[in-house]
């Protein structure tokens, strides 16, 4: 029996010092299915910066078919004469890529496409054996794809070129690109001591930062947007968010993994967000095996600016913060170890408070909407 999912409010606490004034973010999210009429499953692959939505979906005889999702309507996507189609990714001028298969004689190997301008072209990788998918396009039409489902390439200007992330001594080569943003950043993961590992980086591959460190459970990247926001899943299908993932970093030296917490899932399974786009609307897939798409839109979104996680303070402390969203704001708090130490009316929290004296404590901006939504980012201080 297919899964049923609840369209539920869910929350998530995912926190990352940031650029300059190292705001720290937190949104919550409602949640929506995305299923095409009378598929047996679906999947939500990405998402641009106009919230048009394209993924696959399988139909009653076990075939994929694309689809794309706009202003309420599905509309399905297959390159001609092919017996299957899947579109991964969408870029803002609305050119699509993805897989297609010419026929369904026994497992034929994948063809790379692009659609532009209604028109399709077969884009296959020239030393591909078993197959290519191209996998996201940014808004300057460079393309990203995986071939033999074990090394990436960049495709731009007519030109293919390899992109691999780092492994360890004697590895074989294992990477998988998942997306692109207008920056030009990918992201992806990369099988090395022997676990999946999640990366993300400049497309001339001059740099790969991993989402978490060597022999830790499988993980991945899966999409990434142009503030540098990174979603993707730990090991069995736990998903996450990284806000800003760049905006602290100083010299790659130094560089520390970046903060990053679950999102609690929309039912009791598993799920995986597939893209993010500039305004962090994420869509992904629900479920495994027959699965849902679906859609997460911010309801609330909560930046504080003061002060730093993990920062050494003296009283009194400059708290600083704002909040929006779809209700208007009701309240904004300040917790330490579980207690409410101060509160504001409306959406702007700035400033000087006594906060109790201790090393390490728990210290938690809170915003509360008007119809008791709640968004909160989590540190821990010590304040003298």
């Amino acid at each position: 029996m297919k899964t049923r999912f609840l369209l539920a409010m869910a929350a998530f606490f995912a926190f990352v010092a940031g650029a300059l004034a190292q705001t720290s973010t937190s949104v919550t999210y409602k949640y929506t299915k995305i299923d095409f009429p009378g598929a047996t499953s679906t999947e939500a692959n990405s998402i641009n910066n106009g919230n048009v939505i394209v993924g696959s979906y399988i139909d009653s005889s076990g075939l994929n078919h694309g689809f794309q999702f706009a202003n309420g309507t599905f509309t399905t996507i297959s390159f001609p004469g092919a017996a299957e189609t899947a579109v991964l990714g969408i870029n803002d001028l609305g050119d699509m890529v993805g897989w297609y298969k010419a026929s369904i004689v026994v497992n034929p190997p994948p063809h790379g496409f692009l659609r532009h301008n209604g028109t399709f072209t077969t884009i296959d990788e020239p030393q591909s054996t078993f197959g290519t998918a191209l996998v996201g396009i940014n808004k300057s039409g460079v393309i990203i794809g995986n071939f033999d489902n074990s090394e990436g390439f960049v495709f731009q200007n007519g030109t293919f070129t390899l992109l691999n992330a780092p492994q360890q001594p004697g590895e074989s080569i294992d990477t998988q690109l998942n997306g692109i943003n207008n920056l030009g950043e990918v992201v992806g993961q990369v099988f090395s001591g022997d676990d999946w590992r999640g990366f993300w980086g400049p497309m001339n591959g001059s740099e790969f930062d991993f989402l978490a460190p060597l022999f830790s459970l499988d993980n991945q990247v899966t999409g990434v947007n142009g503030r540098g926001d990174i979603v993707g899943c730990h090991d069995l299908g736990t998903p996450f968010i990284a806000f800003n993932v760049e905006g602290n970093e100083g010299s790659e030296s130094t560089e520390k993994v970046p903060g990053q917490e679950s999102l609690p899932n929309p039912l009791n399974g598993t799920s995986c967000p597939r893209s993010i786009n500039y305004s962090r609307l994420i869509v992904g897939v629900l479920g495994s095996g027959p699965t849902d798409g679906y859609l997460a839109v911010p309801v609330l979104t909560l930046n504080v600016t003061s002060p730093a996680n993990h920062a050494t303070v003296t009283n009194p402390v400059n708290v600083a913060a704002t909040a929006s969203g779809a209700n208007p704001i009701s309240q904004m708090q300040v917790w330490v170890n579980s207690k409410e130490i101060f509160h504001v009316s409306g959406g702007t929290l700035s400033a000087n408070i006594n906060l109790p004296v201790g090393t390490n404590e728990r210290f938690v901006v809170q915003a509360v909407d008007s119809k008791g939504v709640i968004a909160k980012v989590v540190y821990t201080i010590t304040v003298h």
